[in-house]
C-alpha cells in the first residue's frame, strides 16, 4: 500500500488510525508501517543474486501518479493525462497483493497436474527422462516462480489499466471525512451479482463487472462503471453511499483497513445493490449489455490477451470523439 495513496488520510506525523484483523480498536500509526510486507517482490536473479526490481517499477508508477492522484483529490476535472495515469496506479492496486496470486495459482494449476505427455514438448519431456510427473512439477514451479508471477503481474496490471480507462468515471464527494480505505482498497462488483452481502473474495476480472469503486481519499471515491456518458467529478454523494462504500471496502482488506484518524467512519450491514444505482436508477447487467464503452473494453482485452506486453494505455474520457486515446 503506497504512502502516496494513504496521504489524503494521514494526521499529524502523517498518522493513520489502523484496525487489525477486523479488530473494533484500533491503534493510529506512521503510514510507512501500514500496508507493508518486508521484501514482498523480492526475487532471485538467475545469476543467484537478490533484486527488488519489481518493487522499483511499482515505486516508478506510485511516483509518477502522485501528482494526478492529488489532483483529482482536489478536484480537478478528469482529463486524458490524469485518468490514464491514476488508472495504471489503481490497475497496480489490483494486483499487487496475495489475492491475485492465490487466484492465479489456482487456475493454472490443474490443468498442468492433469497435463498428459503430448501436452509437452519432446525435448521438454526428453530432458526429464520422459516422466511426466517431473515435467508436470517442473511445469508448475516454473509458473509459480517469482520472476514469472511478478511479471505476470506487471503485464497484467498494464491490460487492466485500459480497461479501467474506457469505464465512465465519476468523482464522488461528501460531505465529511467518512470513508475508510483498505491493505485492498479497489473493488470490483462482479459483473452476474445484482446484490450481495460484502464481498470478502477480491473480484480480478475488470471486463466482467458491473462497477469498480475505490476511495481516494476521507471525502472522495471514484465510481466506475459502463454508462455511456463523459467522465463527471463532484457528484454529491450521502453519507448513506460512504456506509456501503466502507462495508465493501473492508470486507476485502486482508488484514488492515484504515481511516483518517477521530470518529469511526460508518460500516454499513447487510445486502447491497451497486452504487451506480444512486447515478442512474436504471443501472444494471442490460446496461452493461449495450454500452459502448463496454464493447470497447472487451475488444481491447481481446485483442491484447495473448500479448506479453501492451505499451499504451487507453483511456476514453469525452463520449461522442471519434475514437479512443492512449496514455503513455
Amino acid at each position: 500500500m503506497p504512502r502516496m495513496y494513504q496521504k489524503a488520510w494521514e494526521a499529524k506525523g502523517r498518522r493513520v488510525a489502523v484496525h487489525v484483523d477486523d479488530a473494533e480498536a484500533c491503534e493510529v500509526k506512521s503510514t510507512k508501517l501500514v500496508g507493508t510486507r518486508g521484501p514482498y517482490y523480492r526475487r532471485i536473479r538467475p545469476q543467484g543474486e537478490q533484486s527488488d526490481d519489481t518493487e522499483d517499477s511499482l515505486s516508478r508508477i506510485e511516483s509518477k501518479a502522485s501528482f494526478s492522484l492529488r489532483q483529482l483529490v482536489a478536484g480537478q476535472p478528469l482529463e486524458l493525462e490524469r485518468k490514464g495515469i491514476v488508472a495504471q496506479l489503481l490497475a497496480v492496486q489490483i494486483v499487487r497483493g496475495p489475492a491475485f496470486f492465490q487466484q492465479r495459482e489456482e487456475i493454472i494449476r490443474p490443468p498442468l497436474e492433469a497435463a498428459m505427455a503430448d501436452n509437452f514438448k519432446p525435448q521438454g519431456l526428453a530432458s526429464v527422462g520422459g516422466d511426466v510427473n517431473v515435467a508436470r512439477r517442473k511445469a508448475i514451479a516454473a509458473e509459480l516462480d517469482p520472476t514469472t508471477r511478478f511479471l505476470t503481474m506487471l503485464a497484467y496490471a498494464r491490460k487492466i489499466a485500459s480497461v479501467l480507462g474506457l469505464m465512465r468515471w465519476q468523482i464522488l464527494r461528501f460531505d465529511a471525512p467518512v470513508l475508510a480505505y483498505s491493505d485492498h482498497p479497489v473493488v470490483l462488483w462482479p459483473l452476474e451479482i445484482e446484490a450481495s452481502q460484502p464481498l470478502q473474495r477480491q473480484s480480478l476480472g475488470p471486463v466482467e463487472t458491473l462497477e469498480i469503486r475505490v476511495p481516494i481519499a476521507p471525502d472522495a471515491a471514484i465510481l466506475m462503471n459502463w454508462l455511456d456518458l463523459s467522465d463527471a467529478v463532484g457528484i454529491q454523494m450521502p453519507a448513506s453511499a460512504a456506509a456501503e462504500l466502507n462495508a465493501f471496502t473492508i470486507s476485502q482488506a486482508e488484514k488492515e483497513w484504515m481511516h483518517q484518524p477521530g470518529s469511526e467512519p460508518e460500516v454499513g450491514k447487510g445486502v447491497f445493490k451497486p452504487l451506480s444505482r444512486l447515478i442512474d436508477s436504471s443501472y444494471g447487467k442490460q446496461t452493461v449489455v449495450g454500452s459502448t464503452r463496454h464493447a470497447l473494453a472487451a475488444q481491447f482485452f481481446k485483442r491484447v490477451q495473448g500479448r506479453k506486453f501492451v505499451n499504451d494505455v487507453e483511456v476514453l474520457v469525452e463520449m461522442g470523439a471519434a475514437s479512443t486515446q492512449s496514455a503513455a
